[in-house]
Formats: C-alpha cells, sequence, structure tokens
C-alpha cells in the first residue's frame, strides 16, 4: 500500500485495510494520525454519519417525509379531485412535490451511508465529486426554497379568501398553477446558479459530505456568501411575510366571525387559530434557528459541532415532514372529529325523543 503522507504505520492500525497495490490520496481535513474529520461534524473515518443516532433521525424523517407527502399527493389528485381543482388544493400538491424531494435527499443520504459503512474515509472525495451528491444538494436546495415559496403562496390565498371574502382578486386553479410555476423556477435557479461555469470554482455542493453546504459555520469557503443570502436572509423574509400573513389572517376571521354571530364563533375561533399557530411555529422552528445561527457564524461566533448536525439532520427537513399534517391529515382528522360528533348529536337526539315517546 502507498500512502500520500508518512504516517503508513499509524493509518494502517486506524483505518480500514485496502489493497496493498492500491495508491490512495487522503482528503483534506483527514487527519491520518487518528484517522478522523476535524473539519466535518457528521462524518468519520468509519462512516458517513459517524452515529447511530443521526441514522435513526435521518431515516425517521426520510419515512415521514415521504410516506406522508405521498399520501397527501395521491389524496388530494386521486381521492379527493374536487379540492385539486381550487387554489388551496393546488398550492398544497405541489407543496407536497417539493416537500418529496426533501425525502428523497434524505435517502439518498442514509443510502451513500450503508453503502460507504466502515470505508468512507477512501470514498470521501469520490462522493462528493460524484453526480449523485450533487443531484441530492440540488433536491434539498430546491425542496427548501419552493416549499417556502409556495407556503408563502397559501398564506396569500387564505388571506384574500378571508379578508376579501366578495371580492373577485382571487387566485383561481389556472392562477394557481402559474404562480406555482414561477416558484419552481426560482427555487431552480436559486440551486442551479452555484453550478454556472462562472461560479464553477465555489465547489458549491462538493464542500460537505451531506451535499449542502449551511451557512452557520464559521468557514469563509468559496460560496458561503450566496449560501447565507438565500438560504439565511432569503427564508428569513419568508417567514416573516408568512408570520405576518397568517396573524392577518387570524385576525379577519375574528373580525368575520364577531359580525356573524356568537353561536359557533369559540369553536371556530380556536380551530382557525391552533392550526395557524401550528404552521407559524413549525416555520419559526425551522428557519429562525438557522438564520440565528447564520448570523453569530457570519460574525466569527463559535457554534458547537453537534448543533450543526442538529440543523443539518433535524431542523432542515421539519417543514417537509409536518407539512402533510398540517394541510391534509389534520384537515382529516377535524372531519372525521365533525361527523363522529354529529353522529353522537344524533344518537342524543334520537334518545331524547325516544323517551318522550314513552313518557307519553
Amino acid at each position: 500500500m502507498v500512502y500520500e503522507t508518512a504516517q503508513d504505520l499509524r493509518m494502517k492500525q486506524s483505518c480500514p485495510q485496502q489493497d496493498d497495490e492500491t495508491h490512495f490520496v487522503l482528503p483534506v481535513g483527514f487527519n491520518p494520525l487518528n484517522c478522523h474529520a476535524p473539519s466535518d461534524e457528521i462524518s468519520s473515518c468509519k462512516a458517513m454519519l459517524r452515529s447511530d443516532l443521526y441514522r435513526v433521525v435521518l431515516s425517521v424523517f426520510a419515512t415521514l417525509t415521504l410516506l406522508g407527502n405521498l399520501f397527501s399527493f395521491i389524496f388530494r389528485v386521486f381521492v379527493n379531485r374536487t379540492a385539486a381543482t381550487q387554489s388551496y388544493g393546488v398550492f398544497v400538491i405541489h407543496l407536497c412535490v417539493s416537500d418529496f424531494l426533501m425525502g428523497l435527499y434524505l435517502s439518498v443520504i442514509g443510502v451513500a451511508d450503508r453503502m460507504f459503512k466502515d470505508t468512507f474515509l477512501w470514498n470521501d472525495v469520490s462522493w462528493r465529486n460524484s453526480v449523485a451528491c450533487t443531484v441530492a444538494g440540488l433536491f434539498s436546495f430546491v425542496s427548501s426554497e419552493v416549499s417556502a415559496f409556495t407556503i408563502c403562496l397559501i398564506t396569500l390565498d387564505r388571506f384574500l379568501v378571508l379578508h376579501f371574502p366578495f371580492s373577485s382578486v382571487h387566485f383561481g386553479q389556472c392562477s394557481a398553477h402559474v404562480a406555482c410555476v414561477l416558484a419552481w423556477c426560482s427555487g431552480v435557479v436559486l440551486a442551479f446558479i452555484p453550478l454556472l461555469p462562472l461560479v464553477n470554482n465555489w465547489q458549491f455542493y462538493r464542500q460537505k459530505n451531506i451535499c449542502i453546504p449551511l451557512p452557520i459555520t464559521r468557514n469563509d469557503s468559496p460560496g458561503h456568501t450566496y449560501s447565507f443570502g438565500v438560504i439565511v436572509c432569503l427564508n428569513f423574509v419568508l417567514f416573516l411575510l408568512i408570520a405576518a400573513g397568517q396573524a392577518f389572517i387570524y385576525w379577519s376571521v375574528r373580525v368575520n366571525s364577531m359580525s356573524a354571530g356568537k353561536s359557533n364563533k369559540k369553536s371556530t375561533d380556536f380551530t382557525i387559530a391552533r392550526r395557524l399557530i401550528t404552521v407559524a411555529i413549525s416555520d419559526f422552528i425551522c428557519w429562525f434557528p438557522i438564520g440565528l445561527l447564520g448570523l453569530m457564524a457570519y460574525n466569527d461566533i463559535l457554534i458547537l459541532s453537534e448543533v450543526n448536525v442538529a440543523m443539518a439532520l433535524l431542523v432542515m427537513p421539519l417543514n417537509s415532514a409536518i407539512n402533510p399534517f398540517l394541510y391534509t391529515l389534520n384537515i382529516l382528522l377535524e372531519k372525521r372529529r365533525r361527523a363522529r360528533d354529529q353522529r353522537l348529536e344524533k344518537l342524543l337526539l334520537m334518545k331524547i325523543e325516544a323517551k318522550r315517546g314513552r313518557s307519553d
């Protein structure tokens, strides 16, 4: 075996053995003295995901994201076809597709971790330079941006419907599809800009083993400013727009319910408020920590490595995993509860009528 360093014996003791006729070039950032990756918080010498906990978290989020969004897409396209012709349904369908891409990204990372188990040191560079890693990074980037744009469109659509119920300034089926196409075009353009020949030196999707350079480290790598501008600044602005829109929606619901009477006011307010607060909180949990850590890293403040891991594996895929529940499964559960309450109410009325008949 031939190494590019003078630490042959120590490397043989600490890293997996390879074919003696193979010539290896050690990846940049790996320390041959103890065979670990000091520049990468997620990987180790042996594996892309250095902890079984990371694998469990990634598997759970990948499963929830893929199955949840697939179920939501099938339900709205093939089962509840009436909703698919409305603007809200159109937006949710596009949201399912964009969030499904995040599940594909997580699956690619999980498969790569299994493929390079115990030999990741020797495959680190080839993996980061592979087409699969670039495609996975594109999936993640497009998914996060298109999802943020689509949630903004959903918020705008609900605001127009509730605040201007008798106005014609609403999204229709055609205009909703056009708006979603523009959101997809914007997300794809933002994701492909780092691949342009003019910025080829960035190596944007090849900087990290997870194929997406989150701007939450103090490393001033090529393309860091672009990553900070899109993932931190742009997404934080979108979050503020979503939060403001949700607040206006709730205010409109309260005003309309006050003028409509008090019979079902409390129950309606509670249902709408619970749904909107859940959406706002999920967006806050996802984007605010990344924005805050990005600002801290931009100002050269030390961030613990485990925090970076949590952002990459837990926070980034959070919205994609719970959006199917917020926009489809939660509504189905509410319909099921209402149907159950109606059955109980009918049963109670029948018992009351039966008692009156016996008393007469």
